[in-house]
């Protein structure tokens, strides 16, 4: 319930506020989709990804997207940071902002593809944690 709230705590005063057809709550709900996704790793969602911000919105081109896809493979940390590349490229170059606003959608496709994620660790959590004295369920694991 407190995933929920602080996500609807985000993305109501955006539609509000700004209106749906904004860039921010379109990148919000979009990335809040995409995130739903991942649970199949990032190549599971790269190609969702690909068609709503290159066919659908318009947001990049496909050779941008290449390029996020390269920059994720060559830096460390996860792949779906791609999504963080395509927020920022996307606020750079569909509005007059400059590097406010890309940083800002950055920032809201960030926030939006891991907020699920990590309302579903602190969901799973406890439940995993109550298995590790069960050596039918520990044994396959380890």
């Amino acid at each position: 319930m407190i995933g929920l709230l602080i996500w609807l705590g985000v993305i109501l005063p955006l539609g509000i506020y700004l209106g749906w057809q904004h860039l921010y709550t379109q990148l919000s709900w979009f990335f809040t989709k995409a995130a739903l996704l991942t649970f199949g790793g990032a190549y599971a969602v790269l190609h969702y990804v690909f068609q709503g911000a290159v066919e659908h919105y318009h947001w990049l081109t496909a050779a941008q997207m290449m390029d996020s896809l390269a920059l994720g493979e060559t830096t460390p940390g996860p792949l779906i940071m791609v999504n963080t590349f395509v927020g920022f490229v996307t606020g750079w170059q569909t509005t007059v902002g400059g590097l406010n606003v890309a940083l800002m959608c950055a920032s809201i496709v960030t926030f939006f593809t891991f907020l699920p994620s990590f309302v579903m660790i602190f969901l799973g959590g406890p439940f995993i944690e109550s298995t590790r004295g069960n050596l039918s369920l520990g044994a396959p694991l380890t």
